[in-house]
């Protein structure tokens, strides 16, 4: 998506009915085309008080969001933390999913002995996730992958760890589908998560497939 202020809706790149029966394509509309783009604007509106931050990526917003005056501070967590999140989620899944790369296998298997375990740990972790909140699959700077849950538009500490994928617990993500079956709406996404994404730190790009 674009760097700053003005935000807009990122494109999916993926037809809304793509990820099908997996997700339903009218819950992947609303969810973006209504729920993301409030958050846009929301954010966007915020900014236009604040031209000081008007230049910060969105990623600096809400890594460094601790920072701000008060009166920003709040907004920034629920409304960057809002299109962050989402514009991540939107990219954790794609068509039929798609497998880690090789060597983004060998990072996972260091860190969790197999893929199956770590995946299994994953769907631990999303269903111990209480409330509205994401289950993430982040690297940290010590190349090793983690499991982390945050709560309501809480981003992981950006700052120590880089996100690779994470699932969207919020009830608006599964409900109508699942009928609050959280563990089934789960084991389901797993079928179109996109694990070939890679952690970004320098220190960690001996991992990348050339």
């Amino acid at each position: 998506m674009n760097e700053h202020y003005p935000f807009e809706l990122p494109k999916l790149n993926y037809a809304y009915n793509a990820l099908e029966p997996y997700i339903d394509g009218e819950i992947i509309r609303i969810h973006h085309s209504v729920l993301m783009q409030n958050y846009v604007d929301r954010l966007n509106e915020v900014l236009s008080r604040f031209p000081q931050y008007q230049d910060w990526s969105l990623k600096a917003l809400v890594a460094y969001a601790d920072t701000f005056p008060p009166a920003l501070r709040k907004s920034i967590k629920t409304y960057g933390g809002g299109v962050y999140n989402h514009y991540i989620y939107f990219n954790s899944m794609t068509p039929g999913g798609r497998m880690p790369t090789p060597k983004l296998m060998e990072q996972i298997k260091d860190s969790f002995g197999s893929f199956e375990h770590m995946k299994a740990s994953l769907v631990a972790n999303a269903n111990a996730n209480f409330g509205c909140g994401y289950t993430w699959l982040v690297c940290n700077k010590s190349c090793k992958l983690q499991i982390i849950n945050t709560q309501k538009q809480n981003t992981p500490p950006l700052t120590m760890v880089d996100p690779i994928i994470t699932i969207d617990l919020w009830e608006h993500a599964y409900f109508n589908q699942y009928i609050g079956d959280r563990n089934k709406y789960v084991l389901n996404w797993l079928q179109v998560a996109d694990w070939s994404r890679v952690c970004e730190y320098i220190a960690c790009k001996a991992f990348i497939d050339d």
